[in-house]
């Protein structure tokens, strides 16, 4: 019984440490301790042969070593091509990061080393019968081929702000992807992401203080009454000004490298929600698509986008149109971002108080999680299902009932997983913050457990993006020998 104890106090020492880790690398020591403890380092030796292949990996990552040190370049191109078709999926599985918090099996890590160190390889050899530009042509080819990720930050009100965290630890760890969207808090987050340099970006997260936080601002009743709106669009206006600059998507991403995405949803029936981008709406000035992507109904009114005129300043863009919070319709739009941007790898921050229950349960073993997962999928199809009934007695147009259960049909429809998936831990007392500026201390707070929930999928991020980054790296380093011949 003292051993029993004594373990049990070990445990929970570790579990607190865990818990207020200042960052990865403070993290992954205790999770390293953690996983010999529990057994999950001697699981990393071994291998699953019900999930992947072990012995091909291991033949195919001698068999590239080999090619190496022969020389044999065709060869080597031939090995990697072949085995990046063969284990796109299946080194995928969600399984192979669920046992040990350190990561996965070492027998994948060392087929991820073998083909980072081949592709780097390659880009230095002669291959037999390419040019450059035959090289670089075959790189990009295989690139698109693999696909590439994006980082998608969903609605949330005030608990958005767990984005920034969850952006700052991706960035001190190298792996924040150049596709970001966001839709409404997420939207507003994701500007002031892709308008920053890197050593703006930096900046910003070593210096907090910077950020404005004073964005809801009552206004009188009788301006609500007649706006059907709490809150004054001009303060948000005027706290994104600060927060984003004055940049259009095409400036954004020409100074900061970074594809920025946002959700709008549409104010009227019949109209289709829009994701704005440098590639779909070069013009629109960015702060004005997160004020757009902000107006929840009922707290802001519709807003109307704007872009840059010709000659400075500001022009309404489709001015016929208002625009409402983007999360209502496309709070993680996959297939808009699929088809612009070749994204088929999908990480989602998600903080919106009415998908984190699915969140949260989404990939989870057992009976329990299993049971509760299906109550809720019950629940939400039954809604779903309730309010097209409602929908179909009512008479088609812009009424507030119509609108109202169009909206709720949306919200029940949509998809709020994605491959990986971050979300914060659930605290009961944050539901009186839902909706109201927050504080210092509360943006403090919602940093450090946005990074804290990075922190268990990080090692799994790292091996599910690495191929893609290694692409990134030696298509940069081709492109710009052909800028030096050209």
């Amino acid at each position: 019984m003292p051993k029993q104890k004594s373990i049990f106090a070990r445990m929970s020492r570790l579990d607190a440490d865990l818990e207020n880790a200042p960052d990865y690398e403070s993290w992954r020591q205790v999770a390293q301790e953690i996983d010999r403890a529990t057994g999950a380092a001697e699981w990393q030796e071994q291998t699953s042969p019900a999930i992947y292949n072990a012995r091909l990996l291991r033949a195919e990552s001698v068999e590239m070593g080999r090619r190496r040190a022969a020389g044999d370049a065709l060869g080597l191109v031939d090995a990697v091509e072949s085995g990046l078709r063969r284990h796109r999926g299946d080194l995928a599985a969600p399984e192979l990061y669920t046992t040990a918090l350190c990561g996965t099996q070492h027998t994948i890590t060392e087929w991820l080393d073998e083909v980072d160190q081949s592709l780097r390889w390659l880009v230095d050899a002669d291959i037999p019968g390419f040019s450059h530009a035959a090289k670089l042509a075959r790189f990009r080819t295989a690139a698109r081929v693999y696909g590439r990720s994006a980082l998608v930050l969903s609605g949330g009100a005030t608990w958005g702000f767990h984005h920034l965290g969850v952006v700052s630890a991706l960035f001190d760890n190298g792996l924040l992807p150049d596709v970001m969207s966001g839709a409404s808090t997420g939207a507003m987050v994701a500007a002031g992401v892709c308008t920053r340099t890197d050593a703006e970006l930096a900046d910003m997260f070593a210096h907090p203080d910077q950020i404005r936080l004073d964005g809801l601002k009552p206004v009188g009743v009788r301006t609500a009454a007649r706006s059907r709106a709490w809150l004054d669009p001009a303060q948000l206006e005027a706290v994104l000004r600060n927060n984003v600059g004055m940049y259009t998507f095409a400036e954004a991403h020409a100074r900061s490298g970074r594809i920025l995405n946002i959700s709008v949803a549409p104010a009227r029936s019949r109209q289709k929600p829009l994701l704005l981008s440098h590639l779909t709406t070069p013009e629109v000035w960015v702060h004005s698509a997160a004020l757009a992507s902000s107006a929840l109904p009922g707290l802001f009114p519709p807003a109307m986008l704007q872009a840059r005129a010709r000659g400075g300043g500001a022009v309404p863009y489709s001015p016929d149109e208002r625009w409402i919070d983007g999360s209502l319709y496309a709070d993680l739009p996959k297939q808009r971002l699929a088809r612009l941007y070749n994204v088929n790898h999908f990480i989602f921050s998600q903080t919106n108080p009415h998908a984190l229950p699915f969140v949260r349960l989404h990939g989870r073993s057992g009976v329990l999680p299993a049971i509760a997962s299906m109550a809720m999928s019950g629940a939400r199809a039954q809604g779903g299902m309730a309010l097209e009934v409602v929908q179909r007695v009512t008479r088609p147009g812009s009424s507030p009932l119509r609108q109202a259960t169009e909206r709720g049909i949306a919200l029940f429809g949509q998809s709020y997983t994605g491959d990986i998936d971050i979300h914060p831990r659930f605290r009961a007392e944050l539901l009186r913050k839902v909706a109201v500026n927050p504080t210092r201390d509360d943006l403090a707070s919602f940093i450090r457990e946005g990074r804290n929930a990075v922190w268990p999928v990080l090692a799994r991020i790292r091996d599910q993006t690495r191929i893609e980054r290694t692409f990134h790296v030696c298509l940069s380093q081709l492109e710009a020998r052909s800028a030096e011949r050209a």
